[in-house]
């Protein structure tokens, strides 16, 4: 159960993470078979609180994020030079998809990001006052966590006091004072 406000900041990321892990994460079935895998690939969302916030992890058994091609793109765009590549750790590296403009995807399909970037997702989150982490095994999967401070559900709002009685407005209600 969550306030409208915030079910609304985070439902675009939210989907367009899922819809990055249908396109770009899970194989296509004879891949997956080549692995070991099960054909059907799976994305879980879970959701749950912890220490005043609101946690929701997308998690995909896909591929995973590639290191060589995501420092790849990074070089490319400018993001980062060839030398600084090889000194970030993996988690580092990860983080790299939430950069302005840096995508891996081959081709842009209208699935996933229709050629909109990941720092879409991060811009969003991080406006409301939350934070976005990646962790992935090549070959495994991907755990994307957002983490949203309950207080969102706070909503400003004006209080009108009427003799006894109080009367709360929210702001966003209010067309005039």
């Amino acid at each position: 159960e969550l306030d409208k406000t915030l079910i609304e900041a985070v439902k675009d990321p939210l989907t367009h993470i899922v819809r990055n892990a249908c396109d770009h994460g899970i194989e296509l079935p004879e891949e997956r078979k080549k692995t070991g895998k099960n054909e059907m690939g799976t994305i879980t969302i879970k959701a749950y609180h912890e220490s005043g916030q609101v946690i929701v992890d997308i998690t995909d058994d896909g591929k995973g994020l590639s290191r060589e091609k995501i420092l790849k793109k990074a070089i490319e765009r400018g993001v980062l030079d060839s030398a600084r590549g090889d000194q970030l750790s993996d988690r580092e590296v990860h983080h790299l998809i939430f950069s302005p403009g840096l995508s891996t995807a081959e081709k842009i399909t209208n699935v996933s990001g229709r050629g909109v970037s990941m720092d879409v997702v991060k811009s969003n989150i991080e406006k409301i006052g939350g934070l976005v982490e990646v962790s992935s095994v090549e070959g495994e999967g991907t755990k994307i966590t957002l983490k949203i401070p309950l207080t969102l559900a706070i909503v400003p709002a004006m209080i009108v006091r009427s003799d006894e009685d109080r009367y709360v407005i929210p702001q966003i209600k209010l067309l005039e004072l």
